[in-house]
């Protein structure tokens, strides 16, 4: 556990937002309200993710690689103009 100070004007600010959140009835601690700052601030960031992934299996994007259509063209990479865009390569 660490300590830190913050100066007065901060203090009081912190002091209002959580006599604010008190008032609509969400009691929370100023340790708890640091504590969801920095967590918040973190993810925005992209240090940390706050929410879990699914598993692999479950996973919208992975799940939807499985279920990929047949366009019944054996390699596409080749032809990908000529069926996309009705071009003929010969």
């Amino acid at each position: 556990m660490s300590t830190i100070r913050i100066d007065k004007e901060h203090a009081k600010l912190l002091d209002k937002i959580i006599a604010y959140l008190t008032l609509k009835g969400k009691k929370i601690s100023k340790k708890e309200f640091i504590g969801k700052l920095i967590e918040n601030a973190a993810s925005s960031e992209g240090l940390k993710s706050t929410e879990k992934l699914p598993p692999l299996e479950r996973d919208p994007a992975w799940t939807g690689l499985k279920k990929t259509y047949s366009l019944g063209i054996s390699d596409l990479s080749e032809k990908v103009d000529k069926y996309l865009y009705e071009i003929d390569e010969d």
